[in-house]
């Protein structure tokens, strides 16, 4: 039988030991909020754990914890264990978590830095991505595949990885949360559009995070405000420009850009094929 332990009951938490559940897996759960993790457990037919030294060895283990927490963890678990426990990480950013990955291997644990690149409104893990980060032996895949059995696996280095989710995640939810917060003071709109559809799609993702991600890591640190004060500054170009009507040229070399790094054509027919105007 599949057996699994889960530090974290938060969403990502919950949508693991959920889809271990239906896999007929036995979870054991652990939380700080106590409650969360009763009320999980009563949905998937888990049992609560009520401290890390509760937690089992022969069972493999799953940090769905926020970022800023992860370190702490690994490291007691590193510290206060005998060497060989199996760990799968999830943290959306791997500075802040790398070095405790190494130093709970080089102490004998086998420890697996993943992203899951999906969120907890996924049904299950066919046709998602999972980036593998720092992989260091083959027993990394065969628990990662025990989590994942069907997500797509990439591999890549942990600057690689946070480099490309300094956009694909803080950029895009500071743009959707931005959006969000002026349609807030706009009214309802009685009409939608193809291309409102897709504002409110981002918005949606951008505004539905636990309420620590917004404290945490992602959101915070040194490099996602530059990058929030560049989009800022951005806008403030783009204003001046539509202003003096002097905008469509400058489009037409960002289009030929952006359509070369990402099929723009594609995304562009994604949009009305999936979307409706209600």
């Amino acid at each position: 039988m599949l057996r699994f332990t889960i530090i974290g009951c938060g969403q990502m938490g919950s949508w693991f030991a959920e889809n271990l559940a239906r896999r007929g897996a036995d979870i054991l759960l652990l939380d700080r909020n106590s409650r969360r993790a009763s009320l999980l457990a009563k949905r998937t037919g888990g049992e609560v754990l009520n401290s890390l030294r509760k937690i089992p060895r022969d069972r493999p283990l799953l940090l769905a914890l926020p970022i800023r927490e992860i370190g702490g963890v690994l490291e007691q678990l590193t510290n206060h264990g005998r060497p060989g426990l199996r760990i799968v990480e999830i943290s959306s950013f791997k500075k802040p978590v790398i070095e405790s990955v190494r130093y709970a291997r080089r102490k004998g644990h086998i420890v697996a830095s993943i992203h899951p690149l999906f969120g907890p409104g996924q049904k299950n893990d066919e046709n998602t991505v999972t980036v593998h980060v720092e992989r260091a032996s083959r027993a990394e895949d065969t628990l990662i595949r025990m989590l994942l059995p069907k997500s797509e696996i990439r591999r890549m280095s942990w600057m690689e990885h946070d480099r490309a989710m300094l956009v694909a995640l803080s950029l895009t939810h500071f743009i959707g949360v931005s959006a969000a917060h002026l349609l807030s003071m706009h009214g309802a709109i009685p009409v939608k559009t193809r291309s409102l559809n897709s504002l409110l799609s981002l918005i949606s993702i951008a505004i539905s995070e636990p309420n620590d991600f917004y404290t945490d890591y992602p959101m915070t640190h040194i490099q996602a405000i530059r990058l929030f004060k560049k989009y800022s500054e951005s806008a403030s170009r783009w204003l001046k420009m539509f202003k003096n009507a002097r905008a469509a040229s400058r489009i037409m070399k960002i289009r030929k850009t952006l359509q070369a790094r990402y099929n723009l054509d594609a995304a562009y027919k994604r949009v009305y094929s999936n979307s409706s105007n209600c």
